[in-house]
Parts: C-alpha cells; structure tokens; sequence
C-alpha cells in the first residue's frame, strides 16, 4: 500500500484562476437563489453562513479577506450544503459553532512558516480557520479545496468541544491520540454489516491512508487530527472499509480517533453507523431512528430475560408466584402476559420509526422464542393449567401479530409453527435443521433428574427427543426426514406399518424398509406426519470399555405375564461399557456390547448415547443369569446402514 500523502490544497489546484472552477454542482439546484440557499444550509446546520468580513467575529478575522460575488457565493453554498450533509441536522449549532464564513482569499500579514506569500492577496495565504470559539472561515479557491478546508477547520472545534469549546483546545486528548497512533492503546475496529462493507468497496476508490495524511500534520496533534478528519470526509468508502479492514495501520488509528470524537462531541454525534449510511447514499436520520427502536427491543427482551431469571442457554427459569386457593398462579400469568404487552410497546414505536419493519419483526422473533423456551420449561415440569394455556396463547398471538406487520412472510410462517418448533428457532428467526433440536415434553426434565454432570446432561438432552416408542418396544430417529433405527424382533418383518411417537407428544407412521434378524437390526421409513423430526447422530468410532452410555427407552406396560407394571416411558438410566463379546457382525440375538444402564422390558431399540449425545449401540437384552445388559455393538449398527443405504450422520 502506498504511503498516502495529500497536501490541504495542492499547489496546482490552489493556483487555478477563479474563472477555471467549476460552477456546477446538483444540490440543491443551480438555479437557486442566493438567499434560499443560504437559508437551505442554515436549516441544515443550525450554523450562521456569511460572506463579510464585518460579520465575523473579530477573532476570527484576517487581514486580508476578499468578497466573493454573488454566482461564486451561490457555488460556495452549494458545496457547503452538501459537504455539511455528512453531519447530523442542527449539529454544528449543537456543539456551538455559530457562524460559518467564505470568502473569496483569506491572508495575514504574518506567516506560520508553512504558507506562501501570494502578491495577489498581498499577505501569508490562509485556507481558513477556527477562532477558538465559534465561528470558522474558509477561503473559497476551488471546488476540491473548499470541502476540504471545511471539514478540517469544523473539525478543530469538534476536537475543542465537550458540550461548549473548551479552553485547553487541541490538547485534551493528544494523549490519548499518541497513545492510538503508536499502539500502546489501540481503538478496535468497527463492526461493519459484510454487505454494507461489499457496498463502500464497491464504491471506494482503493486508498489507504497507511500514515499522516499530508507533511501539515507535523504542526501540532490538533492539526494531525483536523487533517485526518478532512482525509476521512472526502474518501469516506475508503477510510470506512480501511477501519473495519486494517485497524493497526497508524492511519486507521488516526481515523478511529477522529470518529470517536465526532461521536462523542454531542449525544447525536456522527458515529460509524452513521457515517456508513451517508457513504451508502442512505438516509442516516432514519438510519440512527431505527438503531435506536432496535436498541429499545433489545432492553425489552433483556428486561424479559431479567425477570423470567433465564439462563442454561434458556434451558431453565424462574417461575415466580404461587398458586391461590383456586390453583391459579396469578403471578406467572402476568409473567406471561408481559410478552404480549411488549409486543403491544414495540408495535406502537415501530409505526413511529420508518423502516422498522425488519428490526421489529426480528425483535419480536426473539421474544417468541424465549416464550416457547419458557413454556417448554415449565410444562416438563407440571401441568399447564387450561387459563394458563389462554395466556400463552394469547401472547404468542400478539407477538406473532407483530412480527407479521413487520413482514408479512415471517408472521405467516411462525404462526404455522408449533410451540416445540418455536422454541427451537435459531436467532435468524429459522428453524435449525443441520443440529438435534430440543423440544418441549412432558418427559425432558427425566434427563435432569437422573444425569447429574452438567456437560452430559446437556448432551443428552440434546438427544433426547430423537428417542422414540414404536410396537411394543423402543428405537432412534436418524434423520429430520425420519428414518427410525430399533432391535429386529421389536418390528418383526419388512414391509409392517407402525405408528412412531415421540417425547413432545408428535406421531408419525413408518414402514419397516430394512431387517436383519441375526443383526436383530431393523429401519423404518417414515410415511407420514411428523415435519421436520428431531434426530440423533451416530458416533464415527466404537466406544471403548469403561465409556459412559445413557439408555432411553420405553419400559414394558405389562409384564410377560399379563401383569402392569406402571412404568412411565422414555425411562432414563446411566451406565458405562462393561465389555464385548463375540464378533462384531455375529449373531446379535443376545448383544456384544455389555453394559449396565438399567432397563426394563420394552427397552428393545433403546439407543445407548455416550457423553457427547451419540449413539454408539442399541440395547436388545439381557442374561438372566448374570443379570448383564447387552446391545447390538456398534459395528454392526454401521454394517447394517452401509448395507442398505440409510442415511445417518456420524460424529
């Protein structure tokens, strides 16, 4: 990259005659008058434009300050209306910069050691200046010059103000300015949206301001800062790509600085979000009105969390209250009720905030789903109460409402959705469907109360819902298209139909289309119902004596004899790998894999997940004389899909 260096004004440009510059420029219109123009950037700026010497505060005066004519004070208006749109509406007013000169040469009678004697002005050239209070002048020699001039001498009072200028101008931060440049205390770089920074590439010229900006800089920090900050208006796609892009160049620290004073110099000040919008031709006022209805949801879903107690990746909640003598918690329902009064707040703020559609449906998004995660936490727990239900149902409807008026798609489709589905939404609002999904069941909290290390608990309740009841035993669903691995002699034959449930209440039906009775492995294809269907991965390796396994599956309703047991299903139990017997693709009837997860009659087709939720065998049975459990081993479980072409995943 080259080593950047752009003077004020270069000489060749500075020397042109005044009949050389161009008189075109499109905002507002050529054609305007003089005082419509004047009036049109006073609007803008909240700053005073004139074009005397006599209505210039005498501290800012030089002595020499030519009058521009009336076509060239137009053009100088137009250039400033355009250049002073890169800042907020009313700003320079707001941090007390009151007056704004322009004038057709600016010379003193004494030199700085850096300006030329120009006989033409009869004095020391000068391309403007701050007053150290509230006025800047400018000297309008060309078009490329005067914006620059502008930006450098507005940013002198920028660098001087905390509210009001301030009396030790230019050195306040000059620490802190040393300290970016030379890296010691380095600002980061800015989060730009990859399509917005695809846009100001698009739109950039290529240049990289690796170090100072011009050889004007070595006059003072406040100079370097002023010269940075013209570098950063007039290449601003450039200087925005180059923060976010290579933030430990001494150039990008110089122009983080800068920002970071623009944005601090009022509590509206031009940030990277609002530079980033002007640089794309966006509106930034709307821009900034809807990061503050975004900032605005984000406390309220923050707000929810707080009080809800959310925590565990949503896993777990505080449910407050208690139930009064009617069995009605008043306290939860109003818990619930929160949610649709968000919605309400938010709806109402959006259609005050134009082009916050998007931001509002995202919000409320997020907000569905933290309710379907906190309803899934409390029905694995107890029973919801049919008012309760109405509660949950009408907030869900009253955020489902407002994320459908702010797209219209989006509300159609999670108004389809089921509460399990709605829970599982990742944060764009979709449906992962490349991981396990964890939905609400009555019998989810099993994995809490029976595995007591968090990391396995986790693990396993990742899983959990993939474990299925099918005939009279148990099995595994391997895909979200559902394809449903269990033990041979649960199933019996190929070709038999089966209803499937799963934990979260779903029931599919599936057809067995693979069997191997000396495996005792069998795979039925789901036919119908269901969606897209949680499922469990198989691990890529067999497990090794002494791996910890948790069995779930489905204890038998009756025993051999006719007798019920009481048993609930999706039964919990842990074990570990207590050894193999046999060859791996032998006779299967009575397992060789070893272990000792306790299970019941009906625990045929139970998957044994190791401790990252992976299956790695399928329980079949047990020795009644050693009282060990045994499941089909885990090279089998491989075989046996490789050879009939079932589609599983192995981690």
């Amino acid at each position: 990259m080259a080593h950047l260096r752009r003077s004020l004004v270069v000489a060749a440009v500075a020397a042109l005659p005044p009949s050389a510059h161009s008189a075109a420029h499109a905002a507002p219109g050529a054609n305007d008058d003089l005082a419509s123009l004047v009036a049109a950037f006073e609007t803008h700026t909240g700053a005073q434009l004139v074009f005397t010497s006599d209505e210039v505060p005498a501290d800012g005066r030089f002595d020499v300050m030519l009058e521009l004519d009336a076509e060239r004070r137009r053009e100088a208006t137009r250039i400033l209306i355009d250049e002073a749109r890169r800042y907020p509406r009313g700003w320079l007013g707001a941090i007390g910069l009151s007056t704004v000169g322009v004038f057709d040469g600016l010379a003193s009678s004494r030199g700085d050691g850096y300006r030329p004697w120009v006989d033409r002005l009869g004095g020391y050239r000068y391309f403007g200046q701050w007053n150290g209070a509230d006025t800047v002048v400018a000297a309008f020699y060309t078009d490329e010059q005067l914006p620059l001039t502008f930006h450098h001498e507005v940013f002198h009072h920028v660098d001087a103000t905390d509210g009001a200028a301030r009396s030790d101008a230019f050195t306040a931060d000059d620490a802190r300015f040393a300290a970016a440049v030379a890296g010691e205390a380095p600002y980061q770089a800015p989060a730009i949206a990859p399509d917005d920074l695809a846009a100001l590439r698009r739109l950039g010229d290529g240049v990289v301001l690796e170090d100072v900006v011009s050889d004007y800089t070595s006059k003072s920090p406040g100079e370097d800062q002023a010269e940075t900050a013209r570098h950063l208006m007039s290449s601003l796609p450039d200087a925005l790509v180059q923060v976010a892009t290579w933030p430990e160049l001494a150039g990008s620290q110089r122009l983080l600085h800068v920002i970071d004073q623009y944005a601090r110099a009022s509590a509206d000040g031009p940030d990277v979000a609002w530079l980033t919008d002007v640089a794309l031709g966006r509106d930034p006022d709307a821009g900034r009105a809807v990061r503050r209805f975004a900032a605005t949801a984000a406390d309220h879903e923050a707000a929810l969390r707080a009080r809800l107690a959310a925590r565990d990746g949503d896993a777990a909640f505080t449910v407050w209250g208690r139930e009064d003598a009617r069995g009605v918690n008043q306290t939860l329902r109003g818990d619930i009720a929160r949610f649709g009064k968000v919605a309400r707040a938010l709806r109402r703020a959006a259609q005050a905030t134009p082009g916050s559609g998007p931001a509002l449906a995202e919000a409320l998004a997020a907000d569905l789903r933290l309710l379907a995660r906190y309803r899934r936490f409390i029905a694995s727990r107890w029973t919801i109460s049919a008012g309760t239900e109405r509660a949950f149902t009408r907030a869900r409807a009253a955020l489902v409402a407002g994320v459908a008026e702010g797209d219209a798609a989006a509300g159609a489709r999670l108004g389809e959705l089921r509460w399990a589905a709605l829970a599982d939404l990742a944060a764009g609002g979709t449906v992962a469907a490349d991981e396990p999904v964890e939905r609400d069941n009555p019998y989810l909290h099993k994995v809490d109360d029976e595995v007591e290390d968090a990391a396995l608990r986790a693990a396993i309740r990742r899983v959990q819902p993939a474990a299925v009841r099918l005939g009279g035993g148990s099995g595994v669903n391997l895909t979200a298209a559902g394809m449903i691995l269990t033990a041979a002699h649960v199933v019996d034959e190929e070709g038999k139909t089966l209803e499937v449930a799963f934990p979260d209440g779903t029931e599919v039906t599936a057809v067995v289309i693979a069997i191997d009775h000396t495996l005792d492995l069998a795979v039925l294809d789901v036919t119908a119902g269901g969606g897209a269907l949680p499922w469990a991965p198989i691990a890529d390796a067999a497990p090794a004596v002494g791996t910890t396994v948790v069995a779930i599956g489905q204890p038998g309703k009756w025993t051999p004899d006719g007798e019920a047991t009481g048993y609930q299903p999706w039964h919990v139990s842990v074990g570990e790998i207590r050894g193999f017997r046999g060859d791996a693709l032998d006779d299967q009837s009575l397992g060789g894999t070893k272990h000792d997860a306790w299970t019941y009659w009906g625990h045929s087709g139970s998957p044994l997940y190791d401790d990252r939720g992976r299956i790695v065998a399928l329980h079949n049975s047990w020795d009644s004389t050693t009282a060990m459990r045994h499941a089909v081993r885990h090279e089998a479980i491989v075989h046996f899909l490789a050879a009939h072409d079932v589609a599983y995943t192995a981690r």
